[in-house]
């Protein structure tokens, strides 16, 4: 090209203009954006023109490179320059003309996209490693590179240039994958680094085996198994990445086919397993005026302020630079403080204040206003006591109120004071003391949230990080003794709530007595009765604090918050406050947002209430105090109520069916309960309200005021609606003490349903032998009790579901003990007794399991119909039911060999579970279709899907996790993973042996006995 040619270009490149309505994108389709509407970009030849063009903007791209780049020499036509010609022409009109700023020009003998680099999507995809590492080495944040990494990858849709098969597409698609598998490398590197991706061995795994020759991948891999305490798997990991080196390089000498430094240092780390977080190791990402008389009236500050480091900044940010520039330079600035007693408001607001003491050239003003007090400080009083700091004689104040605030916010209106308004009771206390106009700003604390003050920017103030709270101990205390006694020192700060003021109460106390260990603190402090009474020395008592917010209470709101203390349990949503409360919700609603306003009572999401642990304390001692043991077991009842027709209602919905066949006691609810139009809704207010549940269950064993066979029947349906390991151990100690105390009571009824509970939940714990124990008890007990099983009269048909369950449950026993017979006599007399009680639904679930148990006997024809029958009687509705229905329906068609039509059915099963949040039988169902896959020889997609599964199943049963470590075993065998199959199989065989489930074990022994003492077939 000529000089001519090229100052040409130059200049038409420094003309690059574009409006911003284009938008393009070649990761994925080719496709272009104007104003938001998708151009149509014409026939495969025409959209390769528009790539090349669009990859190399703005420069120029001459004709005989468009023309290599659009056909193989083989198929190019004719003339091969007018077609592309053609192209650019069509474009352009695809394109639109633009006079003043031309798209798509002509530069001497070729052509060039005129679009700023940002407006194509590959611009910010091949520079995000780039970027990221700069923003590290500017000392940015490993999650704001790795945020950096996954924008990008966000941008890659499908394969770049899809449908596009010329030269330029395809050697674009090979760099630009390259491009992609680097930053998934570096994105995953820092994922190791962060360390909160549980799930990260899963997708290493997955991409090693896209990208096997990615020893960046295989390192994380290792790193993240390690660290997951899989050390056998990291270190197998190792061992398939030397073989496969050592077939792959085979060519190369041998010092240049092993592993590279970093993976041979990381594996000698784990060798000798050094503890290593994602931080560091091997895997670690490379991305690495003169004042006015008197008025200087601020308090003293405190010598060992300690902490608070983002609530000075925010504060000091609120009174120097307000409104990030939208408030006028002259305007007021008021800042409000508000939180629970003794958190440290006015000492954080005095230290504050004097941060910012030079911004205030004219002096500042403090005044305690009293609001805790029962007789608040009149604002007249301040008044005047400000008038007389601001150089104004006793003679020369108004006697009239309106007056004084006239003429004190005339002094105020050419200056720029500080006022500090301590402990204020209500924003009528503050209004007042607010200047008018000019530079000025007024910082107030006060215990409750002041709503009413206009534009008034506010800061809640929560309790000390914990670090911070050992830190004032140490200062008061000395650091030796916190050094000395660390565990102890810490519980100190645990039991004080991090509240600063019971903090520095105690270690006054404890500096006070320096020969008494912080151990013997703690144990004082221990008993709930006596806590707040250790907690005074001096003038300084956290409980006087305390009673002075409650003193002023309406008998309402003491009595609210006496009440809601009472329930053991983290939080309380509206409805079970209102229930507790015996109020409408509206009216409840209204009751415990004035206690949040005033402190009292926290809520940090919307329709949910709870205390700090010393203001729960102190409500407790109230309610011991001005309460009444009948009002409080009162309150216990009605809640209990409640939680029960509430439960009832989530088990119907979760597994859409009707109430009544839910039901395996006979006990009833007055209140009306909630509602809920789906299973998740259900499942969700079942899990929110577990703690209150388990509260009140403990509180009915407690109380014998309390009916034991509601707490009998909520501990059921904790167990119906919330499987998983999760909930299962306190599903099995609670049904075991309602159990032990129906029978302490001679309440056979409630005890033969909670050993039925008790049993179930420790069938899914994998406590086989137990479970058996504890089922046969409760069908004996309802021998006893005088059970037929005749389902003719209501009371019956509750006791032949119980005993149906209670049978279900063993022949789900027997089945894994390898007891096949014994498990279809259950499961018949479970079909039996569910059929002469109706309850279809069940009926369907035993169907399932008895399907499964035939298709063992291999009567193959009658497990099909059975299963197809039970998946149709579970109903059609989203449902835990009907998920448990189709996944026993999968699990008989695989035993049928219809391998397709099992998968798709388990994988309806799936997403049921996984939308109903039920995650032992979603761990279940994948076991289920990974060993599909297998089946299938899908062994790529069994390794992945049992790989994803596996963290749900260490979370859920140890049978499911030695079951999904059996099909990745599988997977890996037949990907050439033999080292790492081996380890799997062996730590199956453990779980399976451990849990005494034969059949399982034996099938494991045989997988391993096709390897050899190397891991590689015999």
């Amino acid at each position: 090209m000529s000089e001519a040619s090229e100052a040409s270009e130059v200049s038409e490149a420094s003309k690059t203009t574009v409006a911003p309505a284009f938008r393009f994108s070649l990761l994925g389709p080719v496709r272009a954006w104007r104003d938001g509407v998708e151009l149509r970009l014409g026939r495969p030849q025409q959209r390769e023109v528009f790539a090349i063009l669009l990859g190399a903007a703005p420069r120029t791209v001459s004709l005989p490179l468009i023309t290599e780049g659009v056909w193989d020499e083989a198929d190019r036509p004719s003339r091969p320059d007018h077609s592309v010609r053609t192209h650019v022409c069509r474009l352009r009109e695809v394109l639109g003309h633009c006079a003043e700023t031309p798209l798509l020009v002509t530069v001497g003998d070729g052509y060039a996209l005129r679009v700023p680099a940002g407006a194509v999507d590959t611009w910010a995809f091949e520079r995000a490693e780039a970027e990221a590492g700069r923003l590290r080495a500017a000392g940015g944040t490993a999650e704001q590179a790795r945020n950096v990494l996954a924008s990008a990858l966000e941008l890659w849709s499908a394969e770049p240039l899809a449908g596009l098969h010329g030269p330029h597409a395809r050697a674009e698609r090979d760099r630009l994958g390259a491009v992609r598998q680097s930053l998934l490398e570096a994105r995953l590197e820092l994922d190791a680094e962060i360390g909160d991706r549980p799930d990260l061995h899963a997708e290493a795994g997955d991409l090693v085996i896209e990208y096997p020759a990615s020893q960046r991948l295989r390192g994380v891999q290792m790193l993240a198994l390690y660290q997951t305490g899989r050390q056998a798997e990291a270190l197998s990991v190792y061992e398939d990445t030397r073989r496969f080196l050592e077939h792959r390089l085979s060519h190369l000498p041998p010092s240049e086919r092993r592993p590279c430094a970093a993976l041979r240092e990381l594996h000698q780390r784990i060798l000798r397993a050094e503890p290593m977080t994602g931080t560091g190791g091997p895997a670690r990402s490379a991305l690495t005026a003169d004042g006015v008389p008197g008025a200087h009236q601020l308090p003293p500050g405190i010598d060992d302020f300690t902490g608070r480091g983002d609530a000075v900044g925010t504060l000091t940010g609120m009174l120097t630079h307000p409104g990030a520039g939208h408030r006028p330079a002259r305007a007021i600035v008021v800042s409000a403080v508000n939180g629970v007693p003794g958190v440290g408001k006015t000492a954080l607001a005095v230290h504050a204040a004097r941060q910012v003491t030079e911004r205030f050239p004219d002096g500042y003003l403090y005044a305690d206003l009293r609001g805790a007090d029962r007789e608040p400080l009149a604002v007249q009083a301040v008044l005047v006591s400000f008038l007389r700091m601001l150089g104004v004689a006793d003679g020369g104040i108004p006697s009239d109120g309106d007056e004084r605030i006239a003429l004190y916010r005339s002094l105020m209106a050419e200056r720029r004071v500080l006022v500090l308004l301590d402990n204020a009771a209500s924003d009528d206390q503050v209004q007042p003391l607010v200047p008018g106009s000019g530079g000025s700003a007024v910082l107030v604390t006060s215990r409750a949230r002041l709503t009413g003050l206009a534009g008034a920017l506010h800061l809640r103030l929560d309790v000390m990080p914990p670090g911070e709270a050992l830190e004032l101990l140490g200062r008061i205390v000395g650091e030796r003794r916190c050094v000395a006694e660390p565990e102890a020192a810490a519980a100190v700060v645990a039991a004080c709530g991090c509240l600063p003021l019971a903090v520095r109460v105690v270690a006054s106390r404890l500096a006070a007595e320096p020969g008494t260990p912080l151990s013997d603190m703690v144990r004082r402090l221990g008993d709930e009765h006596r806590r707040l009474s250790e907690l005074s020395t001096g003038e300084l008592a956290v409980e006087a604090t305390f009673e002075l917010s409650y003193s002023k209470l309406s008998p309402e709101q003491g009595r609210a918050f006496r009440l809601l203390s009472a329930v053991e349990a983290p939080d309380l949503g509206l409805h079970c406050a209102a229930a507790l409360l015996g109020r409408d919700p509206e009216t409840t609603e209204d009751l415990l947002e004035s206690l949040v306003d005033l402190n009292l009572v926290e809520s940090r999401r919307m329709g949910r209430y709870h205390f700090h642990d010393l203001v729960r304390v102190f409500a407790r001692a109230r309610n011991a105090r001005d309460g009444s043991p009948a009002g409080t077991s009162g309150a216990f009842a009605r809640l209990l109520d409640f939680c029960l027709a509430t439960a009832r209602a989530a088990d119907a919905a979760s597994h859409s069916v009707d109430p009544a066949e839910r039901r395996l006691i006979d006990v009833p609810v007055t209140a009306a309960g909630l509602r809920f139009g789906s299973a998740q809704a259900a499942t969700n207010w079942m899990h929110e309200e577990i703690p209150v549940q388990r509260a009140l269950i403990d509180r009915a064993c407690a109380d014998e005021s309390l009916p034991l066979a509601q707490a009998a029947d909520l501990v059921d349906k904790l167990n119906n609606v919330l499987p998983g390991t999760a909930h299962q151990t306190g599903v099995i100690a609670q049904a075991g003490n309602v159990a032990a105390v129906a029978a302490a009571r001679g309440d056979r009824t409630s005890e033969a349903l909670a050993r039925y509970v008790r049993g179930n939940a420790l069938w899914h714990a994998n406590v086989f032998a137990e479970a058996e124990s504890e089922l046969r008890r409760s069908i004996a007990l309802c021998d006893d009790a005088g059970g037929t099983g005749d389902a003719g009269r209501a009371g019956d048909a509750r006791d032949a579901r119980l005993r149906g369950w209670a049978h279900l449950t063993l022949c789900a026993g027997a089945r894994v003990g390898g007891r096949t017979d014994e498990a279809v006599e259950h499961g018949e007399a479970a079909v039996r007794l569910f059929r002469s009680s109706r309850a279809g639904t069940a009926e369907g679930t035993a169907l399932g399991e008895l399907a499964f148990n035939y298709a063992r006997q291999e009567r193959l024809a009658e497990a099909r119909a059975a299963a197809e029958r039970g998946a149709r009687l579970v109903g059609r509705e989203p449902s835990v039911s009907k998920a448990i229905g189709l996944y026993y329906l999968a699990r008989v068609l695989r035993l049928c060999v219809d391998v397709g039509e099992a998968l798709h059915r388990a994988q309806e099963a799936l997403e049921l579970f996984r939308s109903l949040n039920v995650p032992a039988f979603e761990a279940a169902t994948g076991a289920l279709i990974a060993d599909l896959h297998v089946q299938a020889g899908r062994h790529r997609l069994a390794a992945d899907v049992a790989e994803t599964f596996l963290p749900v199943a260490r979370r859920t049963s140890g049978m499911l996790e030695a079951s999904l470590l059996r099909a990745l075993a599988r997977g890996l065998d037949h990907l050439g993973q033999r080292a790492r199959a081996r380890t799997c199989l062996e730590a199956a065989l453990g779980l399976f042996e451990q849990r005494q489930a034969q059949a399982d074990a034996d099938q494991t022994r045989a997988l391993l006995a096709d390897f050899g003492s190397e891991g590689s077939p015999r």
